[in-house]
């Protein structure tokens, strides 16, 4: 073969290698984008799982808050349930204001006993009275308008002591106290029994009628006895009415 040949058989077959390597090297890049792109896909599959499952947490979140709102529901319920206990508190101001019946209006200084209630009745008297003196035997009781107040005057003994205590009718308040040595040792009275105080105001109104203006409860030479106060109805003079309470007996003191 003449150089000529040589030469053109060289160039054919480098030209050829050429080919083959730019040929090569669009594989390689066409398969790194591929790779790249394959890659990319993932990542954003990868992201894509991100998202859901954070949108997934925010929903559960959600549904945790709404379990929150629940419970605060059930604490404002049980709030509620405060405001029953509080509504029982206020039944435990009526307890209170059971003393306080001593709460009640004042009444006027021309009631009549016999028709009308005070605020504070003979045997919640005796009560404050024993509380402030710690016991005792009731000796005398006494309701009567003074210093523009209906008050009730007690004697009670304990212990050889005789404590002489004043309570306000309406509110119930102790307004004195005083005690002294026991000399005369009076008899027991109960304005319950043998003969109930209201009993004892009927049975005086009955023998003269009028406005019933006071009462008392004690002993005479050992005789127990009511004395009922009366303003007469028809501008009469005031009389008081004795009372025995064993046997019933009256006797009218003009």
């Amino acid at each position: 073969m003449n150089h000529v040949a040589r030469r053109t058989a060289r160039t054919v077959t480098r030209s050829r290698a050429a080919v083959r390597s730019a040929a090569l090297g669009v594989a390689v890049i066409a398969l790194a984008a591929g790779c790249g792109a394959g890659g990319t896909a993932e990542d954003g599959d990868d992201s894509s799982d991100q998202t859901q499952q954070t949108e997934q947490a925010q929903e559960s979140g959600a549904s945790d808050t709404g379990g929150s709102e629940d419970s605060t529901d059930t604490g404002a319920s049980d709030g509620g349930g405060s405001d029953d206990a509080t509504s029982d508190s206020g039944g435990s101001d009526d307890a209170s204001g059971q003393s306080s019946a001593a709460g009640g209006e004042a009444l006027p200084r021309d009631a009549d006993l016999a028709a009308q209630e005070l605020p504070v009745p003979a045997e919640e008297a005796i009560e404050i009275a024993k509380e402030a003196t710690g016991g005792g035997d009731l000796t005398h009781i006494e309701i009567d308008h003074d210093d523009d107040v209906w008050e009730w005057e007690l004697e009670i003994i304990l212990d050889g002591r005789q404590h002489d205590i004043d309570v306000d009718a309406t509110t119930g308040e102790v307004t004195e106290h005083d005690q002294d040595d026991d000399d005369d040792q009076d008899p027991v009275v109960d304005v319950t029994s043998p003969m109930p105080y209201s009993e004892a105001i009927q049975i005086a109104v009955g023998e003269a009628p009028g406005r019933v203006s006071g009462w008392e409860l004690d002993s005479d030479d050992g005789r127990i006895r009511y004395q009922i106060e009366i303003d007469r109805a028809e501008g009469g003079d005031d009389v008081e009415v004795e009372i025995d309470v064993e046997t019933g007996e009256t006797r009218i003191d003009d």
